[in-house]
């Protein structure tokens, strides 16, 4: 008599399809400075070694204040008040709106995006501006 087994591992598959939004852009500026976040550190050579991530912490906050999925054309200030840090963040609240598959022109438009990285760990993206149709819808 002979038994075999074989253990098999489960797998999925799937293809996901890139979907596209609009952003709605506030008129109105906002502005929200994040201390809390840092309070228990104090300003150290080893902490500004971390300043990338710290002005992430402070932009992520700054839109969940603003109930934002986004701030556009945020400008961020980083001061220190009595060896503490104080993230000063600036900048529009915008929310995604009209998700849609992207087409073979998203795609096209995507695969032309370069994404630039500054000194400092910002994104900066570089499009090519005469195949982009720019629509910015403003609200207050």
């Amino acid at each position: 008599m002979e038994s075999s087994a074989r253990v098999l591992e489960p797998e999925q598959s799937m293809l996901l399809t890139p979907l596209i939004a609009d952003l709605q852009v506030s008129s109105t500026k906002v502005y929200y400075t994040e201390t809390e976040a840092f309070a228990n550190f104090e300003v150290t050579p080893t902490l500004l070694q971390n300043i990338t991530e710290l002005k992430k912490i402070a932009l992520s906050r700054a839109a969940r204040a603003h109930k934002a999925d986004v701030l556009v054309g945020s400008a961020i200030d980083v001061v220190t008040k009595n060896q503490r840090l104080e993230i000063t963040i600036s900048g529009y609240p915008a929310y995604y709106i009209k998700f849609r598959n992207a087409n073979d022109k998203d795609v096209e438009l995507l695969k032309s995006v370069r994404q630039l990285e500054t000194k400092d760990g910002a994104t900066v993206v570089n499009t090519p501006t005469s195949r982009l149709n720019i629509r910015t819808n403003h609200t207050k």
